[in-house]
Order: C-alpha cells, then structure tokens, then sequence
C-alpha cells in the first residue's frame, strides 16, 4: 500500500526531527487570529479545507472507492458553520455510527466534520484509507501509487509526503 501524509504545511519549515517550526493556523478555532501579521479568515481557512477534500476524492476516483466504512468514530459537538445547512447537516451527524457504510456522495460532509473537530474518525475501504490527526494532518493508503492525482493534490497547494499513518 502508498501511504501518505497530507497537509497544507512545508516541509522545508520542519526541523531534523520532523517537528514543524513556523507559527501556522492548525484548526478552524484559530479563525480571527494572526499568523505573520495576517488575520487568518474563514475564507482563508475553506482554501485549505477544500484543497483536502479534492484530496480525498481524487484518491477515491483512483482507486474506483464507492463507500467507505466509519470506524474508531469519536463525536464531539456540533457546530453549525455558515456553509452547512443547519437542520440537513446537523440531522447527518446525529445518524453517524461506527461501522456504518458511507457512499461516496456522503463523504464530503464527513472530511469537513473531521477537519472541524466536529467528529474524528478513520474511513476504510478495501483499496484505501483516510485517517485525520490533530493539527490538520491527514494520512491517506492507497493500493494504487496515483502520481497524477498526487501531482494535481500538490499544484492544488497541499504537501504530499511519503509517509506510515500513526493511526493504523
């Protein structure tokens, strides 16, 4: 299996330990801060988020994914997000379970309750995985290498390194 981390942050800015060095937003709650002097702006913070949706969703594509399984599903509370609609959206995330099959068309509200810390959960299925961890990183395996889709996942402004998902 290619096994990847995906995250909106530079390599170049990691020390020889791995650690990230540069003062960066690591969650929707950070919206309305500054980083390098810059208010950090919903719109800003929906770039990044539909960046790793594309993610998700060309790897999907790649790998012929359908659905996916929930497992390891941990709920937080919900929050409503001017972009979701509230009654649809809040009535989706009371239905979630673990094992629960999720078709393709109902991931995406999934990746965004991930990347929200609304939920965390791992998706699975038999060509791949999906794994969220804290601070916006994402871990995707997939039984396909998909150099393409890695190339257009990194020209969309995300860093795609090699990489073991500590959550397996």
């Amino acid at each position: 299996m290619y096994c990847w981390r995906i995250t909106k942050y530079d390599p170049k800015n990691r020390d020889e330990n791995g650690f990230y060095q540069k003062d960066e937003w690591t969650a929707v709650s950070d919206i309305g801060q500054k980083y390098d002097d810059v208010e950090f702006t919903y719109d800003s913070y929906l770039f990044y988020e539909n960046a790793y949706v594309d993610a998700v969703i060309r790897i999907m594509r790649g790998n012929n994914v359908e659905s996916f399984l929930i497992k390891a599903l941990e709920k937080g509370c919900y929050i409503n997000y001017p972009d979701f609609s509230e009654s649809e959206s809040k009535r989706f995330f009371r239905s979630l379970k673990r094992n629960m099959q999720i078709p393709k068309h109902d991931v995406i509200p999934i990746i965004r309750f991930a990347l929200r810390e609304i939920i965390w959960c791992k998706l699975l299925s038999n060509q791949m995985f999906v794994h969220f961890g804290y601070d916006y990183y994402m871990y995707i395996g997939s039984e396909n290498p998909l150099e393409e889709e890695i190339n257009i996942i990194e020209n969309n402004g995300l860093f795609v390194e090699p990489m073991v998902s500590p959550y397996i």
